[in-house]
């Protein structure tokens, strides 16, 4: 037996440190497994019962900034979400391996493997990083906890290290999936002069957490400049992620799903698309939906005027625009015609030009 466990189990249990000693029994028992059957699965099985005892285990109140009394985390509880984020090829993979990994930990236990624990996303912003992260505690069915980087950074020497600790000790007290979003303004370059010996020695608290993350939560850290990080922070996680801009094929996927009724897929939304990222694309329809549903209320308000002077103001192009909301209503060419004063070919045009869009 190697002493070395036996050490790491007594030291845990005299910190009253829970994941070194998962890790150190886990441990111990890939090197019982095929010495001593019985004791490996005594051990087996006690890890998988402590797993399912902590999942219903009290949750203690949220930590909080000892000044100001905000909480320092945000908690959003699993919801059903009805569409997948939009994914590359390589993220995608990526995430269905780590699921993968959650419904099989007791094979990898059995092994002395440990299910992926944390992961680092990195990329643009708008692209997909958060509501990944949404999504994964989805799968997960576990409770998802945003670090609010607003509240825990202080401005005073000291806080903002025992505000990011508290978060993360609460986090690692229950089964959840933790996002330190906006990972690079807390995990800078230590060879970074210009940065305070605080901010350096919340790097390291930060390695040291990394490290000891129990399997039965997830640690996501998400960054638009992973330029900025400590490149020790790199190594220490599990899997490391790339976002990138989304392809054609994303967004004329994008468009399929969450935007149907906005011409999605076709060929000049794409292009007109092109080079955005998800945000962005999500933005501008929004915009040109609340245009459409203002300008669809101007016009109904003009058609209902009695008199002909509204109709002698517009213009052409805005009177081929009404007599298609007036068909919408139910109008006859010809009454729309009587009613615009422009030709009965120029209302059917109109209505065709439509259809074939």
């Amino acid at each position: 037996m190697e002493d070395k466990i036996i050490l790491s189990l007594v030291d845990a249990a005299l910190r009253g440190d829970k994941s070194i000693a998962q890790m150190a029994v886990r441990k111990l028992a890939s090197k019982v497994r095929v010495t001593n059957t019985s004791l490996y699965e005594q051990l087996t099985s006690r890890l998988a019962s402590d797993a399912l005892r902590s999942r219903d285990l009290k949750r203690q109140p949220l930590p909080v900034d000892s000044d100001s009394r905000q909480s320092l985390i945000r908690v959003e509880e699993p919801e059903m979400l009805l569409k997948a984020p939009i994914y590359s090829e390589s993220v995608y993979e990526s995430f269905e391996q780590a699921l993968l990994e959650r419904k099989h930990v007791d094979a990898l236990l059995s092994e002395g493997l440990q299910p992926t624990k944390s992961m680092i996303f990195q990329g643009p912003p708008g692209v997909g990083k958060t509501m990944s992260a949404r999504w994964l505690a989805n799968k997960l069915e576990l409770p998802l906890l945003v670090l609010d980087l607003a509240t825990v950074m202080s401005s005073f020497l000291g806080k903002t290290g025992s505000n990011v600790r508290a978060v993360l000790e609460h986090a690692m007290s229950f089964p959840c999936v933790l996002l330190l979003d906006e990972f690079d303004a807390i995990a800078k370059r230590r060879d970074d002069d210009r940065e305070l010996g605080e901010l350096k020695r919340l790097v390291t608290v930060l390695l040291q957490t990394i490290d000891e993350w129990p399997s039965t939560s997830l640690l996501i850290a998400a960054t638009n400049h992973g330029e900025l990080l400590d490149p020790a922070i790199w190594r220490r996680f599990d899997m490391e992620i790339s976002f990138v801009m989304p392809s054609e094929s994303m967004i004329s996927e994008y468009l399929s799903e969450y935007w149907p009724d906005a011409q999605g897929g076709k060929r000049e939304s794409i292009d007109k698309f092109k080079g955005m990222s998800f945000s962005d694309i999500d933005r501008e329809l929004t915009q040109e939906r609340r245009a459409s549903i203002i300008s669809a209320i101007s016009l109904r308000n003009l058609a209902g005027q009695k008199s002909v002077d509204y109709y002698e103001e517009l213009s052409l192009d805005d009177k081929k625009a009404m007599a298609v909301k007036l068909h919408e209503q139910g109008l006859s060419q010809r009454a729309i015609a009587e009613k615009l004063g422009i030709s009965r070919p120029t209302v059917k045009k109109s209505i065709e030009d439509l259809q074939k869009k």
